[in-house]
């Protein structure tokens, strides 16, 4: 979905649900009311995928108003202390590339951020005080695609749980004054770029929406895959974990991870008559990782044989 700006990630869903029909339905990583742009949303059983979805890299143009800080961090909240000068272009140019790569980052005040077991917005908009411990995200691109003198356009992309309020506020600190996130577009997640989303005022109509609906090997694009013999298909589709050796194409050429090794997701794809399948004849059996007997289902889609669906 393409949401409009004052509307939250759940009220979309609501609206995608009422649609079909009351279709269980969740969304693939939130959009602050006040942003824009592509919201991936998983319906019935794909709302199993949901953490795969929103795992994929996130691509945005961010408008950072440069000479006031907020306590939001966006342009939402109250001013934060006096105006500051707005820096010079050159010194924006010089400073984003200290932002790339994996830094630690303080998540804003008003966010969804666990503190103490309650939600750090809560306490903020209750007065309380908000003690948040950084975050290691990462950062692929903060580009500069113009600038008026006091608002710079950005291109960025960014690992899950980066937030761009942060970098705007973190970018007018390490410029020596202050700043904060004035528009927010999210253009891409992981696969998928706004310009195929559907658009709210399509929601009325079923049909549209179905239209746009599209096959969980789609949806999954962004994960290696690793193909599976049928007999393979039917211990993952059973939730039985497969050898390393016994995978048709595993990655790393046969071998199974190194001891303390990050776990990687794969999808499980089955071979199937033309005709059959995603567009590539494959079906996904499961989505597995890497583990140190072998490969370990964390959703299984279909049971594996040869049309399980």
């Amino acid at each position: 979905m393409d949401k409009d700006e004052g509307l939250s990630s759940f009220a979309v869903v609501r609206r995608v649900r009422a649609t079909l029909g009351g279709v269980r339905a969740g969304h693939a990583g939130s959009l602050d009311p006040f942003a824009t742009g592509l919201l991936p949303v998983c319906v019935g059983r794909a709302t199993r995928l949901v953490r795969f979805v929103a795992a994929g890299a996130k691509r945005y143009r961010a408008r950072v108003c440069f000479g006031q800080a907020t306590d939001t961090d966006d342009g939402t909240g109250q001013p934060l202390g006096a105006p500051a000068a707005p820096p010079e272009s050159s010194a924006i140019l010089r400073a984003l590339p200290e932002f790339l790569g994996e830094i630690d980052q303080v998540p804003p005040r008003y966010s969804a951020k666990q503190v103490g077991g309650r939600r750090a917005y809560r306490l903020a908009r209750a007065g309380r005080p908000v003690q948040l411990a950084p975050s290691r995200v990462r950062v692929d691109e903060l580009r500069l695609l113009g600038y008026d003198g006091k608002v710079a356009e950005l291109a960025c992309q960014v690992g899950p749980g980066t937030y761009i309020r942060a970098l705007a506020r973190d970018l007018g600190e390490r410029l020596g004054g202050a700043a904060h996130l004035a528009a927010l577009r999210r253009t891409g997640v992981g696969p998928f770029d706004v310009s195929d989303a559907a658009r709210l005022d399509e929601l009325p109509d079923r049909n549209a929406v179905t239209a746009r609906l599209l096959d969980p090997l789609a949806a999954l694009r962004g994960i290696p895959r690793l193909a599976v013999s049928e007999e393979e298909a039917g211990l993952l589709g059973h939730g039985r974990p497969l050898p390393y050796r016994g995978a048709g194409e595993p990655a790393d050429e046969g071998a199974g991870p190194e001891s303390g090794a990050e776990v990687r997701c794969a999808v499980a794809a089955l071979d199937l008559p033309a005709g059959s399948g995603d567009e590539d004849g494959l079906a996904l059996i499961a989505v597995v990782a890497a583990a140190p007997d072998g490969w370990r289902p964390l959703v299984v889609w279909n049971t594996g044989g040869s049309g399980g669906a």
